[in-house]
C-alpha cells in the first residue's frame, strides 16, 4: 500500500497537469507538446462542450463522387437528413444518434486539428521571417488530415453513401467537402436570406474504402 499510494498520487497529478496543458490556449509551449497532444486525446479524449457556448453555425458534410471515366459528379450533403430523421424517429433513434456522434465527433476532430496545425504553421513562418499570406503548408495540412483517424472515419462512411445512392465504388471516387451554415442572429431569426456557407476543409480525391 506505501508503494501504491506515490503511484496513484503521481498518475492523478500527472493527469491533471497534461489535461491542462492541453486545454490551455494555443500558446508556445503547448505547440511543442502537438504529437503528444494527439496521443493524449486519442487515448483520453475529454469534451468541454458543457463549457463552451453554444455553436453559431450547422455542420455539412458533402460527399462528392466523381466517376473516374467520364469525370461527371454526384455531390450528397448527409448530416442535415441524419438530423431530421433523429428528430423524427425520437426516442427510437438510436442507429440515427451513433451514426451522427460518429460523423459529428469525426469532424469536430478536423476541425480542431487543422486548427492547431495553422497554428504552428503560423508560428513558424513568423520565426523562418515567411509572410502571412504564405500558403505553402497547406497541402501538408491537407496530407496530414487525410492520414488521420478522422478522415479515414468519415472516408469509410463513403461507402456506405455510395450505396445507398446506388454508385459503383470500384468506379467512382470521392472527395469530402466540410462547411458550416452559419446561424442567423437572433434579430434575423425569421429572415428568409439564404445563410452563409463556409467550407473548413475540401479534401483531394481519394479512392473509396469497400
Amino acid at each position: 500500500m506505501n508503494i501504491l499510494r506515490p503511484i496513484i498520487y503521481l498518475a492523478f497529478i500527472s493527469y491533471f497537469a497534461a489535461t491542462f496543458l492541453f486545454t490551455m490556449p494555443d500558446n508556445y509551449l503547448s505547440l511543442q507538446f502537438y504529437h503528444q497532444q494527439q496521443v493524449f486525446q486519442q487515448w483520453l479524449f475529454q469534451r468541454w462542450g458543457f463549457f463552451a457556448p453554444p455553436p453559431n453555425y450547422d455542420e455539412r458534410l458533402y460527399y462528392e463522387f466523381r466517376d473516374k471515366l467520364t469525370h461527371q459528379s454526384k455531390t450528397f450533403e448527409v448530416m442535415e437528413p441524419i438530423v431530421t430523421l433523429k428528430q423524427q424517429k425520437a426516442p427510437f433513434n438510436w442507429h440515427e444518434d451513433i451514426v451522427d456522434y460518429l460523423l459529428s465527433g469525426s469532424m469536430t476532430g478536423i476541425g480542431d486539428d487543422l486548427h492547431d496545425m495553422r497554428q504552428d504553421l503560423i508560428y513558424r513562418n513568423k520565426q523562418a521571417g515567411k509572410s502571412a499570406t504564405d500558403t505553402s503548408g497547406e497541402h501538408m495540412l491537407r496530407e496530414t488530415i487525410q492520414h488521420g483517424i478522422s478522415f479515414q472515419t468519415l472516408r469509410n462512411y463513403a461507402a456506405i453513401v455510395a450505396q445507398k445512392n446506388q454508385l459503383d465504388t470500384a468506379r467512382h471516387e470521392v472527395r469530402l467537402i466540410l462547411s458550416h451554415v452559419m446561424l442567423p442572429k437572433f434579430a434575423d431569426r425569421f429572415s428568409t436570406k439564404p445563410r452563409r456557407e463556409e467550407a473548413y476543409f475540401i479534401s483531394d480525391y481519394v479512392t473509396l474504402n469497400r
